[in-house]
């Protein structure tokens, strides 16, 4: 059975996914776009815009600005909840 979070998504990727935690993986250095497991990148995805930076866009980000300030990789990942999502390559 699959555990989600107050906000709907689920707590860990399916078995076998590539996927990071990025409150402890290492950043990815060749990944430049990633999104929380389980959400469509078209909604919420992290784009890497410095070498250790990522903006959020998507039509869940905010209604009257198209991305969130920049952030470091331990904070991407985090929803509404407060909760650390996985992310996977999006």
């Amino acid at each position: 059975m699959s555990r989600e979070c107050a906000c709907g998504l689920p707590l860990e990727p399916a078995r076998g996914m590539r996927h990071w935690h990025p409150d402890i993986d290492p950043e990815p250095r060749a990944i430049t776009a990633v999104v929380r497991y389980g959400q469509p990148p078209e909604l919420r995805q992290a784009l890497r815009v410095a070498e250790d930076k990522w903006i959020e866009t998507g039509a869940l980000v905010g209604y009257y600005q198209d991305r969130t300030p920049p952030m470091r990789w331990a904070e991407v990942g985090i929803c509404w909840a407060g909760t650390r999502h996985p992310v996977v390559k999006a």
